[in-house]
Parts: structure tokens; sequence; C-alpha cells
């Protein structure tokens, strides 16, 4: 690899990043865009060949052909791919785990010739899941190679590419999928914790968690109306279902709405006062609203106008005694129509299926079996609805107005064709598959809040609290609480981020605030306040800089080290030697013996979402859950298009990868 770096352009590598039901893939990198092609990660086997095939496939009988003549044995039949058929699929990543390692390694091989022409000069990178195996790197390695004929691999941990897509060096990546949730803590990019939840059971004994639970709990509720589990889903991410904001005090631990009316003191839209015309449509109410009495007595039309003014009087009384309360439910419901989503009770959910079905296609044809053409030479067909053209459909000769002489049999006579009569024709029946869109309107109730699985939040907010608190090195873990990233598509459910961590906050949060409670156990040494009124401490203690603690005093060091862990004040660290070399710390000088140390928490006291880029307008349109593509594209310029390296520069692009000759 090392005498191949930097010889492969950007446009030559290839980025896959497999998941459990769709693999993101991209040819090049030289454009940090969201992935140009996502495959659905399945295979179909062949049950006579034993092959892996990307789409599944059927036997259908042939159809007559348009001269009436029929084919015979193994002609009677043909091979039909149906591309959006789940029928007999095979998952092989389940809950991010490789369940079928044949189907996968046949799914790579797929992806790679859809994408790549050549063999030999095409790099690949490869994101791999934190629960891949050993085993699992060494056969998909293997492979690859030995197949694709790449030149170079590399393989990348999933949390490590989204820490080279969002730039921070320490973070915690909550990555929620499909059926899995994987929480991974980095510090200075290497993997410090990792911890990953399986808690609901499915009938098939597996344990899953993520997307799915929500979809799952949805689909339960709403059985009743008859949706089925596509429909779930697509409920699921539209608009309108939302996690509600974490409310500790109320049972359900969040405010579900219980009317669409707005409240009373909510504004209101003001209509214009009406002005008084009279009869030639002239303005008689001037700005102070007195009517102009001099130019109604000039006009002549004094009478006729007061008439009119009390016809319309008790019209609009008689309208307002009857249309009194179609206005109140008017307005109502106009009031509910401004509502927010959390502040309804119903709404209106668009479900869109896609209906295939095989439309019968009639076809006129000559007894050659080509198809017959009209005078213009466009082949005349006839359809049973929609898509091709019919027969009256077909284009006509143009006549000229003026006729020849000979009238109309002279114009017949030239329409016809010159030497021989029109051949016979056989009409043959045929189908084909035609795909369209069926659109339904459903209301929906409180379901789209209730569907937030509360057990599930919960494992979610568990195993972030263990991974971070698992980081052996304490030093480590205000960093990763200060920066957590959410990724995976299973966050793209609305409130979803935001109810996650206001419960982390509500639960596990320690206010520096709170050190006052411990004032109690503060040695008898500092100096307190004088009965003479003056609030200066008496004492004349001196052991340390202001505002320190000793560390010879009777304090817990432990209660000490979680109430001053952001204040950046050097203290007793259990655990520390004074003096180690860690990071942010300072050895003592040997002429004072001063000792300062990193100081770190066993608690966290800030709780906090990593900031996100700002610079890549496509990928902040698209959101950033699938910002491990984006890292697994900087990865890739980093691992083989990055040349005029140093020594060491050129050291760690080496084993950034694995090339071919290495593998051999």
């Amino acid at each position: 690899m090392s005498s191949q770096a930097g010889k492969w352009r950007e446009e030559q590598i290839l980025i896959i990043c497999p998941g459990s039901q769709t693999t993101m893939a991209q040819l090049g990198c030289n454009e940090l865009t969201p992935p140009a092609r996502r495959f659905p990660t399945r295979m179909f086997k062949d049950e006579e060949s034993g092959n892996w095939a990307p789409f599944h496939t059927f036997k259908r009988k042939k159809e007559p052909a348009a001269n009436g003549a029929s084919a015979k044995g193994d002609d009677k039949w043909e091979w039909v791919e149906d591309t959006d058929s789940v029928e007999g699929a095979v998952y092989p990543i389940q809950a991010g785990r490789i369940t079928n390692m044949a189907a996968f390694l046949a799914f790579l091989q797929y992806v790679h010739s859809e994408l790549t022409s050549t063999y030999h000069n095409t790099p690949v990178m490869l994101m791999a899941s934190p629960q891949w195996t050993r085993p699992d790197f060494e056969t998909i390695a293997g492979y690859v190679f030995e197949q694709t004929k790449t030149p170079a691999l590399c393989l990348i941990h999933s949390g490590i590419a989204t820490q080279y897509g969002l730039k921070w060096p320490h973070m915690t990546v909550v990555d929620v999928g499909f059926e899995k949730v994987d929480v991974t803590c980095i510090y200075e990019s290497r993997v410090v914790s990792h911890v990953d939840i399986g808690g609901y059971p499915t009938d098939d004994g597996r344990y899953i968690s993520g997307g799915e639970v929500f979809t799952r709990k949805l689909q339960t509720l709403l059985k009743g109306k008859g949706f089925d589990h596509e429909m779930a889903e697509q409920l699921k991410k539209s608009p309108i279902c939302e996690v509600l904001p974490y409310v500790p005090e109320t049972p359900d631990l969040m405010e579900l709405p219980e009317s669409d009316i707005l409240p009373a003191d909510a504004p209101r839209i003001l209509e214009p006062e009406d002005t008084a015309l009279d009869i030639d449509g002239n303005k008689v109410v001037d700005d102070e609203g007195v009517l102009d009495v001099a130019s109604l007595v000039v006009s002549g039309q004094t009478r006729e106008f007061l008439a009119k003014k009390e016809k319309e009087k008790a019209e609009k009384a008689k309208a307002g005694r009857k249309g009194k309360a179609d206005k109140e439910a008017a307005d109502a419901a106009a009031r509910a129509l401004r509502l927010p989503n959390s502040k309804r009770t119903r709404n209106v959910f668009h479900f869109e299926d896609v209906v295939t079905e095989d439309v019968p296609v009639t076809t006129v044809a000559k007894e050659n079996g080509t198809a017959a053409t009209g005078d213009a030479g466009v082949p005349t067909t006839t359809t049973a609805e929609g898509g091709a053209t019919s027969e009256t459909d077909a284009p006509k000769p143009e006549t000229s107005e003026q006729q020849p002489s000979g009238g109309e049999d002279a114009a017949k006579t030239e329409a016809q064709p010159p030497t021989e009569a029109a051949p016979s024709t056989e009409v043959a029946i045929q189908t084909e598959r035609q795909t369209k869109r069926v659109r339904r309107d459903i209301e929906i109730g409180l379901e789209r809040f209730l569907f937030a699985d509360r057990d599930e939040i919960d494992r979610i907010v568990t195993a972030i609290y263990r991974a971070v608190q698992n980081i052996e090195d304490m030093y480590m873990r205000p960093q990763c609480w200060e920066n957590i990233v959410f990724v995976g598509n299973g966050t793209r459910i609305r409130g979803l981020k935001d109810n996650i961590l206001q419960t982390l906050q509500a639960r596990h949060l320690v206010s520096p605030s709170s050190a006052t409670m411990f004032t109690s156990e503060l040695p008898s040494n500092i100096g307190t306040p004088s009965g003479t009124g003056s609030q200066t401490p008496t004492s004349s203690f001196a052991g340390g800089p202001p505002h320190q603690l000793p560390t010879t005093s009777n304090v817990n060091p432990l209660l000490q080290a979680a109430t001053t862990a952001n204040l950046g004040i050097p203290g007793g660290a259990p655990g520390m030697t004074p003096g180690a070399n860690v990071a942010g710390s300072t050895a003592g000088d040997a002429a004072g013996g001063a000792v300062s140390h990193h100081f770190h928490s066993q608690t966290p006291t800030n709780i906090k979402l990593a900031p996100l880029p700002t610079y890549l307008s496509e990928w902040t349109k698209n959101g950033f859950e699938e910002a491990m593509f984006l890292g697994a594209q900087v990865a890739a310029r980093l691992a083989f298009c990055i040349h005029n390296l140093d020594a060491q520069g050129v050291e760690a692009q080496r084993l950034m990868s694995l090339s071919r000759v290495e593998y051999k």
C-alpha cells in the first residue's frame, strides 16, 4: 500500500455502508454529498440453481404470439423479474449482526458490479457495524480480494466514520437503526466504550430495539383500524407522528392534548368595519363615522337611502339570529386549524399505497405477426386502460377541401392500396404490469403520540448512561457527556432526540449548584463570618490558592470531585497519581513542588448535544442522520487519495487500509 499511496483519484473510490434494510453506496468521493445510490439489503435464492439473485424471479406462462402460434415444451414459460416484490427475500443483516454470510457476500458482489466497470483499479471503503466479529472481517476481506480483484480495502468502524464526518475528537455516538441501538464513546479518535441493547422480544425468539419497536407499537395501537406494517411505517415517518416532550410530573411522562380549541386569550383576526354607501355607490360615512347629511339632501335621495338602511338592518339582525351557531362552529374549526400538531387530539394521515397489477393489452397484427400500420405508417394498437395508443387515436390522413374531378369516389380510390387488397388481421391479447399509487386519508387520534414506547426510550437512556460511565479513565467522561450525537434513520422520528436528551438531563444530570449540600462537611479551619456584622472571614487560613480546598482535609474526596468537576479546580482525585502526565495535566515543578491534576467527575454535570457542521449545505438539507456515510467519504480521501506526506504520515496512511500485496 505504501508504494501505491496517492495513486488513486477520488472518483475511483467505491464506498459501501451496509445497513439492515438499506445500503448506501457511491463511486467517488470527490464531492461530499449524500449517497448517490441506495440498495435494499436483501437477496433472493434461486431454488433450481442455488445462486443468489438481487430480485425476486418467477416463471410465467408465455402469451400466444401475434400470429396465433403457441410455444411448446419449455418455451411455454418465461422468467420474469419483479423488482418490487419481497417474496422469499433473505436479509443478511439483522439487528446489526451478519446472520447469513453467503447472502451478504453475494450482495457485496452485486453492489460492486452495479457501480464499477473495472476490477483492478477500484479501492473499496466498507463501513463495519460494531457488532461484527473478527471472523466476519476475515471472511469479508478474503471474499473482496479474491472475487472483486480490488487493489486495497479499508474497513472502518461506524462510530469512527461518524466522527470523521462531524469532526469532533470526543463524542458519544448513539446509532438508532432499524432493529438495533449502538452507543459508542470515542475519545481522541479511539473507541473507549461500547454498549448495544436488544430488549424487545419478537415472535421468532429474537430481541430487537430501535425504530422497528416504535413501528410495532404503533401497529398494535391501530390494529382496530386495519393498519398493517407498511401503513404503520408510513405513519411513523409522517409529520403528524411525534414524540412529545418529557414531563416527569405526569403519569404518562408526557402532556397529551385534551381539546382542539384555542384558549380565550389567543389572538383573533379582526374584520374591517362596513362602510355605508348610497344608492349610487358613493361613500356617505366620513372618517369620524358621521353621515354626510348635506350630500344626501342635495342629491334628493334621503328617503330612499333611509329605507335601504332599515332593510339592511333588518336582514342583518335576522341573519345574525339564524347563523350564530354556524358562525361559532366555523370559528372553532378555524382556530383548530391554527393549532400545532402537538395540541390537536386528531389529525389526518395521507397514506399512499403502491398497487401493481397485470393489465390486458390488445394488439392488432397482420397475418405475418407484425403490427398493422395505418396510412401514416404508425402501429395501431388498443389497450383496456391508459398508457397505450387506441385504434381510434391513430392519426388520419389529411384531405384537401377541394376534391379532384371524380368526387368522393375518386378520393376513396386514391386512399386504397394501389395494387393489392389489405391483408386480414388477427387480435392477440397480452398483459403488461403497471404500477399506480392509491392515496387514502385516515384520521388518527392520540395513538400518534402514544406510540413512543416508554420502555424503549428508557433502555436507550440507560444504555447511554452505562456506556459513558463504563469508561475507565474518568477524565474522559465529561467530554463524552458534552458531545452526544444521534445518527441512524431511527432518529428521524419527530421529537425523539429531544425526549431522550430531556430524560437524560432529568434523571442523571447533577447540577453544579447542588454543591451547597456538602457545606456541612467543610473543614473546621475555614474562617466563618464574625458576629460583628462583618462578612469577612476572621480566620487566617493559608494552605493553597483561593477557592481551593486542602487535600489533607476531612472532606470526602468523591464529593469534592463530583461538585467541582466543571469549575477547573485541581483537587485530590482517587485513583490518580499526583503529577501523572495525563491529557490536560501539567507536571509539578521541582523547585516549588506544586502539583496540578486534570480534574474529572464521576457523575455528569453537563449533558448536551454536539454542534453539527453548517458548511455542507446538501447535508444540512438531508440531515446528519447518515453522517457515517459522510465520514466514510472523508476517511476514503485520507486512506487512498492524500499524497506528499512525510514518513510518519505515509506509515499512518498505510495502516489505514490493507493492500492486495499485503493480503497475499
